[in-house]
C-alpha cells in the first residue's frame, strides 16, 4: 500500500494526526511532513502508523 493510499485511507476514516502520533510516540508535525514527503521516518513508525491506519 502506497503513502498516498494511506493517507487516503487515514482522511477517510477521519483518524487524526493527533491520534496517530500518540500511538507511536512522535509529533504530530513528523507525521504532516511525513505525509507531505518533506521528510523520511524511521521504518519502525512507518509500520506502525501502516499498522493503526489498517486497524482502525
Amino acid at each position: 500500500m502506497t503513502q498516498i493510499e494511506l493517507f487516503l485511507m487515514r482522511r477517510q476514516k477521519q483518524i487524526r494526526l493527533t491520534d496517530i502520533a500518540r500511538h507511536i510516540g512522535c509529533s504530530i508535525a513528523l507525521l504532516s511532513k511525513y505525509e507531505n514527503n518533506k521528510v523520511a521516518m524511521e521504518a519502525n513508525k512507518v509500520q506502525k502508523y501502516k499498522e493503526f491506519i489498517l486497524k482502525n
